[in-house]
């Protein structure tokens, strides 16, 4: 509804330039939002105080010039009025919202998908787990995040690519080769006398376990601890795969950091910022002024030893992004990693690319709760909760709404108890709940040999419920598009949980009050309410779509409606 707005009032700015009646030599870019109160009406903008000073008018006498002469030929508006300095609020006709209902009947599961994007290529990385153990909750929420952004971005007209970058070089394979190392060496020792693991490794079941399943082809490996681990590594990133697929998750590409080695793209990254002038030595090190473009200190490249820091396969890394030519690089990166966006986008100009196109979201931590009290976690030590746990208690449907319950930005308490439990109390369950009692009503209606028709009479849906729920169904577009333009998916399930209790309000009426039932015996009403309903489940579905959530057709036997 708000682009119709949008075009309503572009088509009277036009037709207001044309006729003399503003001084403007181009029409600006037309803000419209939602009223914070409903008595405010459903939309509002600020276009005339917008335009005041451009036209050298007061801006209550522009709003007036825009009312009188609204382009409005399907009737969309019931009622304009400015308000404040220069505000113009609208009201929107009941046609245009049953317009709106027939439009969601008509598009189905196609309803809600915008050209916001038209077709730009987006680079969308995340997970980016070291393939060194399994995966555990915070690497979760990143997935969750990044895969419900995925699919916002591809429903609102964005080229989606989904890529992880594989940690598959450096220390923590050299790690990874010792521990495996060492637990190959318990199998072969008697009982009791092997010695204690090496500090600093990796520890745990999985690792006994892998060790046992793949004993010939790690012992084939040799001694040498990176060949070991590469070899380790192979096998456990698989079992990440696993892992991310069982939360349907799944990616276009695997980038391994280890072909930046192998392809010579590092030398080649620092060949290019030393030609540019932007390396420099010092105390033995190699550095980077990234100081030149605004980070606040300038970073080593390569160290007194001759490794290379974190940061320098990152910048080739990137550089093999922008090679690729996308429109926007997203990442989404774990809070601890903040520190390095200002550096990396750095090393980008350096490099001659355009900064602004690289995005970097950084998700915060999760806190596991049980029983009320907090999961400890330590990976090292091998007594972390993976995911694969998680998913395996909570089940995948919860598992990635409850990822989803707070902005990427906002630390999560992950309420386990909670996100098993099979009552309203669960937000998923409660929204999952809704679809399947509208499914149980077109049941219902078969039963009865009632079928659905097309071109009912919306206008019959008068009671002030239905009447919410159409204007909550026609704000769907909006919901996807404010998600994909703030890069915020969880807007999605808030506006999903608002559509349930809405939903839930109004069936719960007709138990009490007949003007409330779906089916009846005026067909006529009863093809409205179906229609509807129609409605409801087609946006529940596309939603949960988009959060990778499955849209039950029926709930457990004990709590299906009565």
């Amino acid at each position: 509804m708000r682009e119709k707005i949008v075009k309503i009032l572009q088509d009277t700015l036009h037709a207001c330039i044309r006729e003399g009646l503003l001084s403007l030599e181009e029409a600006p870019e037309i803000s419209v939002e939602k009223p914070a109160a409903k008595a405010h009406g459903d939309f509002s903008t600020n276009l005339s105080l917008v335009l005041a000073s451009r036209v050298k008018r007061k801006p209550r006498e522009v709003a007036e010039v825009v009312i009188r002469h609204l382009q409005d030929p399907g009737h969309v508006i019931e009622k304009s009025e400015i308000a404040g300095p220069g505000f113009i609020n609208f009201t929107l006709s009941d046609s245009a919202y049953q317009e709106a209902l027939r439009e969601i009947l008509k598009e189905k599961e196609g309803y809600g998908r915008i050209e916001l994007g038209r077709g730009k290529r987006v680079l969308i990385e995340y997970v980016s787990a070291n393939p060194t153990g399994p995966l555990h909750i915070g690497h979760g929420r990143n997935a969750v995040v990044g895969d419900t952004l995925a699919r916002v971005l591809s429903a609102a007209g964005f080229q989606v690519s989904k890529e992880f970058y594989v940690n598959d070089h450096g220390v923590q394979i050299q790690t990874l080769g010792r521990s495996v190392l060492y637990y190959l060496k318990k199998l072969q020792s008697p009982k009791g006398e092997t010695p204690p693991p090496p500090a600093d490794s990796y520890q745990g079941p999985y690792l006994e376990e892998l060790v046992e399943q793949y004993r010939s082809r790690l012992e084939k490996a040799g001694d040498d601890p990176i060949r070991v681990g590469k070899e380790a590594g192979k096998e456990l990133l698989e079992r990440i795969k696993d892992e991310l697929a069982r939360l349907h998750i799944e990616f276009d590409h695997f980038f391994h950091e280890s072909s930046l080695y192998e392809s010579g793209e590092i030398e080649a990254t620092l060949h290019e910022l030393k030609e540019a002038g932007y390396l420099f030595t010092e105390e033995g090190a190699a550095w980077f002024r990234s100081t030149a473009f605004g980070d606040d200190k300038d970073r080593v490249l390569i160290k007194k030893d001759g490794s290379y820091t974190y940061f320098t396969p990152d910048a080739a890394y990137h550089k093999n992004k922008f090679e690729r030519r996308f429109d926007l690089y997203l990442n989404i990166w774990g809070a601890d990693h903040a520190g390095y966006i200002p550096r990396v986008k750095a090393a980008m100009e350096a490099l001659g690319y355009d900064p602004e196109k690289l995005k970097v979201l950084t998700v915060q931590m999760v806190n596991l709760k049980r029983g009320g009290e907090r999961v400890q976690m330590s990976k090292r030590a091998g007594t972390y909760v993976t995911l694969q746990e998680v998913v395996d208690e909570a089940g995948p449907d919860a598992t990635r709404f409850f990822f989803m319950l707070r902005s990427a930005s906002a630390q999560l308490d992950f309420d386990l108890d909670l996100a098993k439990k099979e009552t309203p109390d669960n937000p998923v369950y409660y929204i999952q709940y809704a679809h399947a009692r509208i499914a149980s009503i077109f049941r219902k209606a078969a039963d009865a040999g009632v079928a659905l028709k097309e071109n009912a009479d919306l206008s019959l849906l008068t009671l002030p419920e239905e009447k919410e729920l159409i204007h909550r169904l026609a704000e769907y577009p909006e919901a996807l598009e404010d998600a994909a333009k703030e890069l915020e998916p969880h807007r999605i399930g808030f506006y999903l949980l608002d559509l349930a209790k809405a939903f839930q309000t109004y069936y719960s009426r007709a138990k009490s009050d007949g003007r409330y039932r779906v089916l009846s015996e005026d067909a006529g009403m009863s093809q409205a309410k179906l229609s509807l309903a129609k409605a409801l489940k087609i946006v529940f579905l596309n939603g949960l779509t988009i959060l990778g959530v499955s849209a039950p057709e029926e709930m457990r036997a004990s709590l299906k409606e009565d």
